[in-house]
C-alpha cells in the first residue's frame, strides 16, 4: 500500500514536469510577428496586431498594389492605384466599403517598417540575414528555406524592397517559447537599420 501511495505521489509530481502542449500555429505565427515588430522598433507607440490569420503582411511600399489586386479580385475591376494619385474608383459606400474592409483585414500593413531603406541599408540587411541570422537559426535547428538572391531581396517582386526575413522562412516553431528562444539567441535585425 505504501508503495502505491509513493508511486502515485511520484506520478503526480512528474506530470508537472511534462513538456507543455504545442501552441496553435496561428498563435505561434502571431507571436513571431509581434516579436519581429518589437525587435525592429522597441519604442512605445506601436499598435498591437489583432489575433487573426491574415493572408500576408505587407510592407507599406507594397501594400497599395496588393490592396488594388484584392479589390480587383473582389469584383471591383476599376479600382486602381498610382503613386501620385493614390487609389481611384473606390466605392466608399455599401458593398464597395465592405470589400475594402475585407481586403484591409486580409492584408494588414506591416506597421513597424515605414522607412524606405537606402541601397546601402538593403545590402547591410541582406548580408546580416544571410551571413549571421540564417546560420544562427540553423545552429538552433531551424532550417531557413527559400533564401532569395540579393537582387530578388532588393527588388522585392512587388515593390517591397527588403521584404524577406529569415524567421518568416523557417518551419513554424511548435510553441511561442520556441520563438522566444530563437529571439534570445539570434538578434533579428542589425542595429544599423533600426529606426
Amino acid at each position: 500500500m505504501r508503495w502505491r501511495v509513493l508511486l502515485l505521489t511520484l506520478a503526480i509530481a512528474l506530470t508537472g514536469c511534462a513538456t507543455h502542449q504545442p501552441d496553435s500555429a496561428a498563435d505561434v505565427s502571431l507571436h513571431l510577428q509581434r516579436r519581429l515588430d518589437t525587435a525592429f522598433n522597441p519604442g512605445p507607440g506601436g499598435i498591437d496586431r489583432p489575433a487573426a490569420e491574415p493572408v500576408r503582411f505587407a510592407l507599406p511600399n507594397g501594400w497599395a498594389n496588393l490592396m488594388r489586386r484584392c479589390m480587383n479580385d473582389a469584383g471591383y475591376a476599376l479600382v486602381n492605384y498610382d503613386r501620385n494619385d493614390g487609389f481611384t474608383n473606390v466605392d466608399e459606400t455599401g458593398e464597395g466599403a465592405l470589400a475594402w474592409y475585407h481586403c484591409t483585414q486580409l492584408l494588414p500593413e506591416y506597421d513597424t517598417v515605414f522607412a524606405d531603406f537606402s541601397a546601402e541599408e538593403l545590402d547591410a540587411l541582406y548580408d546580416y540575414y544571410v551571413e549571421i541570422l540564417v546560420p544562427c537559426a540553423g545552429a538552433l535547428g531551424a532550417t531557413v528555406t527559400a533564401v532569395p538572391s540579393r537582387a530578388e531581396f532588393i527588388d522585392g517582386g512587388e515593390g517591397q524592397s527588403g521584404w524577406w526575413h529569415p524567421f518568416l522562412s523557417v518551419a513554424l516553431p511548435a510553441s511561442s517559447s520556441d520563438v522566444d528562444l530563437l529571439f534570445a539567441k539570434c538578434d533579428p535585425y542589425p542595429a544599423a537599420v533600426r529606426p
